[in-house]
């Protein structure tokens, strides 16, 4: 994205790549970490609602709008930085990858219910969470 919020050529450099990638690091260890204190502390387990990657989803959400919404605002500058932030941690900390695999789980476990309303909830609130965290840059 560049800074005014158009879309860009990517450029593919070693620099570029070790950006992304120590963002990525980043954002899958707080992934693991966020996910391991909520199942904890909560007690979820493989047949409960997956709330540990709904939060998680939202709270990625949430940063990539305000990650977003600070560039096209001017306030990130740096093309590398914007990506460490964006395709780099926000990408490594949340991954749908997770949540196609729960909803299959989910539908084979025969919740259909809950696999609907996890869908729902986690298109419509991660809308929601990208939006606020872009006002919320916005109003910086």
């Amino acid at each position: 994205m560049g800074a005014r919020g158009e879309t860009s050529t990517m450029v593919l450099s070693l620099k570029t790549l070790l950006y992304i990638g120590c963002g990525c690091f980043v954002g899958g260890v707080l992934r693991y970490l966020t996910s391991y204190v909520i199942c904890s502390r909560w007690g979820i387990t493989a047949t409960d609602m997956p709330w540990h990657t709904l939060l998680i989803n939202f709270g990625g959400c949430l940063c990539m709008g305000l990650f977003c919404g600070l560039a096209t605002g001017g306030l990130v500058e740096s093309p590398h930085l914007r990506l460490a932030l964006t395709a780099g941690l926000c990408g490594g900390y949340s991954t749908l990858a997770a949540f196609a695999f729960e909803n299959t789980m989910l539908l084979r476990d025969g919740q259909y219910w809950l696999c609907g309303g996890y869908i729902l909830a986690t298109v419509v609130g991660s809308l929601v969470c990208f939006g606020l965290g872009y006002a919320a840059a916005k109003a910086v």
